[in-house]
């Protein structure tokens, strides 16, 4: 008897363990979760591809706005009454009720500085001659006056020409323009004598 319990604790002792029947399949298997997590690049997407087709429609919608209204209302560089009375100039802009922009008087007084001095330099060449300063007196002058009102003031011209710049100026506040324009002649007569900018126009 003592000899089968000891070969039976043998035997037991010796044979492997075995997992319980169905512990693989049964057991839920915990996943590996990685130690480090880099962030996955997004796919690039070309957004002007996407904003081009929808630009170029709004060009074409307000081109064909533009070519809308321009047949409507007609172009005209002049003032002229509309059927409502209203002064107008361009392509319907209603000048008693809406008037100019500030930006776009900016705009107007652009081009006009730039066809007055084309003018000026065609009409009175010498003119590219002078200072900086008496070019403006010049031009604010044509500006006022208009360029052929400019050019009946023969002999202060003539003294200009000739850099008798006191003179001019004295010629200038002479004349039934200065007495029109006030403060405006005495500034502009003040800049031809010196060649200096007042200190308001700073």
């Amino acid at each position: 008897m003592l000899r089968f319990l000891k070969s039976l604790t043998f035997w037991t002792a010796s044979e492997p363990k075995k997992k319980p029947i169905g512990f693989d399949r049964n057991m839920p298997s915990t996943p590996s979760i990685p130690t480090t997590s880099a962030p996955q690049p997004r796919p690039s997407v070309d957004l002007s591809a996407i904003r081009q087709p929808i630009v170029e429609t709004q060009k074409k919608q307000r081109a064909a706005m533009i070519h809308q209204l321009t047949l409507h209302e007609g172009m005209r560089q002049f003032p002229y009454k509309c059927t409502s009375g209203k002064l107008t100039i361009g392509i319907g802009r209603n000048l008693d009720d809406r008037g100019i922009t500030e930006a776009e008087a900016a705009y107007l007084l652009g081009n006009d500085i730039d066809d007055f001095q084309d003018r000026l330099t065609r009409e009175i060449p010498w003119m590219v001659e002078l200072d900086a300063v008496r070019q403006r007196v010049l031009l604010d002058m044509a500006f006022n006056l208009g360029v052929p009102g400019l050019l009946k003031f023969k002999r202060t011209l003539a003294a200009i020409r000739g850099k008798e710049y006191d003179r001019a100026a004295a010629m200038m506040l002479d004349s039934r323009w200065a007495t029109q324009v006030g403060q405006r002649a005495k500034r502009l007569s003040h800049m031809m004598a010196t060649g200096h900018i007042p200190p308001e126009l700073i």
